[in-house]
């Protein structure tokens, strides 16, 4: 059987509760997120490694500083 409840008849319900049922609810509550935000089997996340594009432009170009094109297309643009 379920009942639709609002969020402020679920929080009433558990202020009514006494203490040591409500730290069981909050208990299993919490249970419920944490098992829920676990990966499927148990496996983990694989990280996810980045090029280093810093690396591969000190590759091609050496260390050469290059101007940025947007800046100087913004200087010679009229307002």
């Amino acid at each position: 059987m379920v009942w639709a409840m609002s969020a402020t008849e679920v929080l009433e319900q558990v202020k009514a509760l006494p203490p040591r049922e409500r730290r069981k609810f909050f208990a299993h509550v919490h249970e419920l997120e944490t098992a829920s935000q676990a990966p499927p089997n148990g496996k983990q996340k694989r990280r996810i490694r980045w090029p280093d594009t810093a690396a591969r432009r000190r590759r091609i170009f050496g260390d050469k500083v290059l101007p940025n094109l947007v800046l100087l297309a913004r200087e010679l643009e009229r307002y």
